[in-house]
């Protein structure tokens, strides 16, 4: 997150750099008393350190959206990661409340037979008396 707002604020930084020198350029050549001549050359260097920064733009934009990729293309492989890991878990998690409950039902039903068995006996036991 921090990288897109050092970007998202470098993108600014440059963006008002370059507002900044127009604005000076146009302030400049308003109140300074220079010939024809001097002026040219003033616009002349400006517009050369304008290019030299504009060009300079379009390699740190794609450098930057290089790295906001590749982050987006491993965030995305992570969150597959961790889908897997999810569905493996619950896989073996409903495997394991199966058996548990495969468990409990025979011990209900042991439990059930020997109630029966015992009910029996004492019915066998009463009816002796």
């Amino acid at each position: 997150m921090k990288n897109r707002d050092d970007c998202r604020n470098s993108g600014v930084a440059v963006i008002s750099f370059l507002t900044g020198t127009i604005i000076g350029a146009g302030i400049a050549l308003l109140v300074a008393p220079k010939t024809g001549k001097e002026t040219r050359e003033i616009l002349k260097d400006y517009r050369d350190e304008l290019k030299k920064k504009a060009a300079d733009l379009p390699d740190s934009a794609k450098e930057h959206a290089a790295e906001a990729i590749d982050r987006g293309k491993k965030l995305i492989q992570d969150g597959n990661d961790m889908i897997s890991r999810g569905t493996e878990m619950v896989s073996h998690g409903k495997e394991y409340f199966d058996e548990k409950k495969q468990v409990l039902s025979s011990a209900i039903d042991a439990g059930k037979e020997a109630m029966q068995q015992e009910k029996e006996k004492l019915a066998a036991t009463l009816g002796d008396d």
